[in-house]
């Protein structure tokens, strides 16, 4: 009996291995596996992106890109909840990663996370002295007319730029103005104009405030 068991057994075993081994065959390669979920996500193709993504962070959870596009793959199917998931162990991986943490702020924002949102980015700006992030949040305060929040940091923005960016002086410009603080505001146009004479923009409400561009406009940037 027992050797009869022990032929059976084998023989269960047997018909059993190919199958498992077929099982594994059919696993798609990491790589190639990859490969097609970037190519849905070049082509905008974002439901299929998301499913291949989806897999490949199931297998390799340290993909800090595939966690990023599978994230901002979400993000475009309208998935925003979904979408906060890979998008934090993205930023864990890659935490110096800016363009994550601008995702992030956009899934917060759709999900009405605005105070969590604006807490992310102003110690994200902070701590990196980003002009650039300081006037993400500008936008999504003037998204949500908090003017209040907008001038703050549109403010901070101007302090830690070095005389670069023509940008949060001509925004600080169009903030003042519609508050009426016409003096400050055109003394943010000629900061502007003292980084950028040929600006159109710049130049254009300077002249409708009634100032005359020339060499001794400009005034230094910064705060």
């Amino acid at each position: 009996m027992r050797a009869r068991s022990t032929v059976v057994s084998a023989l269960v075993l047997a018909c059993l291995a190919p199958l498992a081994l077929s099982g594994c065959a059919k696993q798609t390669p990491l790589y190639l596996l990859e490969q097609k979920a970037d190519n849905e996500f070049e082509y905008g193709r974002w439901q299929q992106a998301s499913e291949y993504y989806a897999e490949v962070v199931q297998r390799d959870p340290s993909n800090g890109n595939a966690q990023f596009r599978y994230g901002l793959s979400l993000i475009n199917e309208g998935l925003y909840s979904k979408a906060e998931g890979p998008l934090l162990t993205a930023q864990a991986l890659d935490p110096d990663n800016d363009e994550i943490v601008y995702a992030l702020a956009r899934v917060m924002d759709e999900c009405g996370q605005h105070a969590k949102l604006f807490a992310m980015l102003r110690d994200r700006a902070r701590d990196n002295r980003s002009v650039t992030t300081w006037m993400v949040v500008v936008e999504y305060a003037e998204k949500l007319d908090d003017y209040d929040t907008a001038l703050e940091a549109v403010r901070n923005a101007c302090a830690v730029d070095s005389g670069e960016y023509v940008e949060p002086y001509y925004r600080a410009a169009v903030l003042l103005g519609r508050i009426g603080r016409t003096d400050d505001a055109i003394r943010r146009l000629r900061q502007a104009y003292a980084i950028d004479p040929t600006d159109e923009e710049v130049v254009g409400l300077l002249v409708e405030y009634g100032e005359v561009p020339g060499p001794t406009l400009g005034l230094a940037p910064g705060r």
